[in-house]
């Protein structure tokens, strides 16, 4: 099974949905920030984000990828250090589709059709599904509302606009955007030089809003002109212990 048919299969049984917005970045007059503030507010800001170790939650998603429009839902539970379990339920009988890794061993199995594709690497995997080039660390820092995994600031660049944002360059070329409400900073969004840190892939947008315990219930996703995305995140759990066995999927010997 190719990674083409990958792609077709998923897309199929994910269907119409409309578009999304981009992320609208903040303009105007700005002014540098001494380091040490700067980074005080990026760590206030990126607080409980930055301390999820596991993740379980109910994905909705919708939006286009190319020309294919898609919506969904998954269950989704991920652990850092490259652990990911994505089910797509049916409205009855078997599920959609599993997709489950750990490290590089990863099985996505159609439980429907009894077909499997072993050994993939996780990246190719997820922008299979949804046209998004990410690990699965990536992941849950995007859903959870830290942009990437392990974001480091690079404070010395950081501005305050005088509408209230604040920008922060990271690592790999990522700036994140941050606002205060109830004076309280979050991550609001982000922008990036390529999915998955990869400089030769089109450059992204994220926002994050109904906000709910500190995480994002909406995460708007933009690439390019190539695909807008938005997932729809509830039944959040965090830092909950996930059985092993969740990531290793057993599939039947003639698949």
């Amino acid at each position: 099974m190719t990674g083409a048919g990958v792609a077709a299969m998923a897309l199929t049984v994910l269907t119409a949905a409309c578009a999304t917005m981009p992320l609208r970045v903040p303009e105007g007059p700005s002014r540098p920030l001494a380091a040490s503030e700067a980074v005080t507010i990026f760590v206030r800001a990126s607080a409980v984000c930055s301390g999820v170790r596991t993740l379980t939650a109910e994905v909705g998603l919708s939006g286009r990828v190319g020309s294919r429009k898609l919506r969904g839902r998954v269950l989704a539970g991920l652990e850092r250090s490259g652990s990911v379990r994505l089910e797509a339920p049916a409205p009855f009988g078997a599920p959609v589709f599993i997709f489950a890794a750990r490290a590089s061993r990863s099985v996505l199995w159609f439980p429907r059709d009894n077909r499997v594709l072993r050994d993939a690497a996780v990246a190719d995997v997820l922008e299979a599904l949804t046209g998004l080039r990410r690990r699965s660390d990536d992941l849950l820092a995007l859903l959870t509302g830290c942009l990437v995994s392990d974001p480091q600031a690079e404070a010395t660049e950081a501005r305050r606009f005088d509408s209230g944002w604040m920008a922060m360059p990271l690592s790999g070329g990522v700036e994140a955007f941050m606002r205060s409400r109830r004076q309280q900073w979050r991550i609001v969004g982000g922008r990036g030089p390529g999915g998955g840190g990869d400089p030769a892939t089109p450059s992204w947008t994220v926002a994050y809003d109904e906000f709910a315990a500190g995480f994002p219930g909406r995460v708007r996703l933009s690439q390019a002109s190539t695909t807008d995305v938005t997932f729809r995140v509830s039944q959040l759990e965090a830092n909950v212990a996930i059985d092993p066995a969740a990531f290793a999927l057993t599939v039947p010997a003639d698949a």
